[in-house]
């Protein structure tokens, strides 16, 4: 089985600091850039997450909706950053039920 890539789509900030990590990255600056960059990719077989920034992921929903069926083992997920942080979490809380107490 060949090597899968991760690849990040997101402000260039983000990209770099993903590349640092050894993730492909696209920077993008709007979410028509990121649908474009979302339908070239639709066309390869070495990935394995696309990480899209949450600020950009409900304009290109069509895009990703046309990527998930052409690769439904391919896992596309919405990148908090620092524009659109995600929600706080209660890590007590996940803590105990990944422990299977609560």
């Amino acid at each position: 089985m060949a090597a899968k890539h991760v690849v990040v789509i997101a402000d260039p900030y983000t990209v770099y600091a993903f590349r640092l990590l050894g993730a492909e990255g696209y920077a993008v600056n709007s979410p028509e850039e990121a649908a474009r960059v979302v339908e070239e990719l639709v066309s390869r077989e070495d990935i394995g997450l696309v990480l899209l920034s949450a600020e950009y992921y409900d304009g290109a929903r069509k895009a990703v909706e046309k990527f998930r069926q052409v690769h439904g083992d391919v896992v596309v997920a919405r990148l908090p950053t620092v524009r659109e942080p995600g929600k706080p979490m209660d890590v007590q809380k996940e803590l105990l039920k990944a422990l299977g107490m609560g």
